[in-house]
């Protein structure tokens, strides 16, 4: 493992970041739209509500910590998609560099941008709508963000894997996989809105259980249940299933980049 490596990939990609409008748009552009689109939608919708409860603070809470996997699975995937991209991908490869130093890279590189994305958010709800997400989470939110990015990874690689697998053909995949849990994940409402047959799938995905605790953070924080009533034992499920399912993608990962090595895909990408 080489550090120099690993930090040689890392510094490649930020170089290239800032000069991106394409890069910047979905690290703050977009993440800000979102905001404005859906904090504007629930404040109308609050001045008809008769609970003095802010719903605001539940869909802006979702909406950061859904950007959390989000831009997570995004960008592991598309960070590779970049070298294929600009037909860089054999010139990577064929350094030292180890398919592990490459995934550490992606990691470090993943948890720099989104950092920068959640403090931007984070800033700009409270600007416009007063959220405070420090001040409504508290010590929890670590544990909401760690889980949280353990998702985003395992499907980011999962994506991954699939595109060194099927070539550039499932690239779609990077954008809409992960969007496919966001239904099942229960953002925005709780896991007793979904069917029946969806709640059986929603148990499934580590996500939910998250999202579960969101929810009740913030209704004890106003009161409107009673305090010290978080379910501990759904963040213990939430951080087993990511450790059952970061564990297969990583294994998936490691499979499929050896036979796409011994087979040549990882030239035929170009």
């Amino acid at each position: 493992m080489s550090i120099q490596r690993i930090f040689a990939i890392v510094i490649r990609h930020i170089y290239v970041w800032p000069r991106s409008m394409e890069r910047l748009m979905w690290s703050f552009g977009w993440p800000f739209v979102d905001i404005v689109i859906w904090g504007v939608t629930m404040s109308y919708l609050q001045k008809s509500a008769t609970s003095s409860f802010s719903f605001v603070n539940v869909i802006l809470g979702g909406l950061i910590l859904w950007t959390i996997i989000w831009r997570t699975a995004n960008e592991m995937a598309i960070n590779f998609l970049d070298e294929v991209w600009n037909k860089n991908l054999i010139n990577v490869f064929s350094t030292p560099l180890r398919p592990a130093e490459f995934i550490l890279a992606m990691v470090i590189l993943n948890f720099i941008k989104l950092t920068l994305t959640i403090i931007f958010m984070t800033i700009a709800s409270w600007l416009f709508y007063k959220f405070n997400i420090i001040a409504s989470f508290g010590f929890f939110l670590p544990i909401l963000f760690f889980n949280l990015l353990m998702t985003g990874l395992a499907f980011g690689l999962f994506v991954l894997a699939l595109i060194l697998r099927f070539g550039v053909s499932v690239q779609e995949l990077a954008w809409s996989l992960v969007a496919f849990i966001q239904p099942f994940s229960c953002v925005f409402y709780p896991l007793s809105a979904l069917p029946e047959w969806g709640q059986k799938i929603a148990k499934f995905i580590p996500s939910t259980y998250v999202f579960e605790e969101m929810r009740t953070i913030l209704f004890a924080k106003s009161d409107l249940i009673a305090k010290n009533t978080v379910n501990w034992s759904n963040l213990w499920i939430s951080m087993i299933l990511n450790t059952i399912y970061l564990t297969f993608a990583l294994w998936f990962f490691y499979q499929m980049f050896e036979n796409a090595r011994e087979n040549g895909r990882l030239i035929k990408m170009q």
